[in-house]
């Protein structure tokens, strides 16, 4: 799941002179974030003067991103629910991100580099869904599926199909756990951490399948 994150490093690039620059790097890459994933913004306007829309820019195309993953990894046809539907697993998306859970551990120098180290607990959802959702596309949505009269009433089980997937995504949500702690490293560079570092990090945090 690629998301770009514009990095504006205008206070660690004033405190390098100072030799601050490690603790400004912890504090903007956490920044980052609470913004990506708890909607917590005010530390990321403080470091960058970044707008409240710019900010939350950046959260709903977290949201957006993992909800459009979701319908994907369960064959859920966006084109043929409705609006409320789709709203509805935007919300399971945001529920989600509030509970991924980081810790910036250290950011270490050396020479013009620094390496920031990452403590990362990738959620169990998938892991928790799969199996629930498997047993009810088999026991019960498949033969309703292939027997109906029309594809009319075929695009109306669609529908159905979304909304049963959606309760059982939402059950183990409420029960949603983390897999072990994963420890990644990357590396900020002329003052930026690369968008394959990001697009890593969500993949690990996320657990995306």
């Amino acid at each position: 799941m690629k998301k770009l994150i514009p990095l504006l490093l205008l206070l660690c690039v004033m405190l390098t002179a100072c030799g601050f620059a490690g603790e400004a790097y912890r504090n903007y890459v956490t920044a980052i974030l609470d913004t990506t994933y708890h909607n917590d913004y005010q530390e990321y306007q403080e470091l960058t003067g970044a707008a409240t829309p710019d900010a939350d820019g950046l959260y709903r195309m977290e949201v957006n991103a993992l909800s459009q993953a979701i319908r994907e990894a369960y064959d859920i046809k966006s084109d043929k629910i409705s609006e409320e539907t789709i709203n509805s697993y935007q919300q399971l998306a945001e529920t989600i991100l509030k509970k991924t859970k980081y810790t910036v551990r250290d950011v270490v120098h050396s020479e013009d580099t620094y390496t920031v180290v990452l403590v990362l607990s990738p959620v169990d959802f998938w892991q928790k869904s799969q199996d629930n959702i498997r047993k009810y596309y088999y026991s019960e949505f498949l033969h309703k599926y292939r027997t109906a009269p029309t594809e009319a009433d075929a695009d109306k089980l669609e529908e159905e199909y979304a909304f049963r997937v959606l309760e059982i995504l939402q059950a183990d949500v409420d029960t949603l756990g983390y897999l072990e702690p994963v420890v990644y490293t990357c590396q900020i560079e002329n003052n930026t951490v690369s968008a394959q570092d990001w697009e890593q990090i969500d993949q690990l945090l996320l657990n995306l399948p």
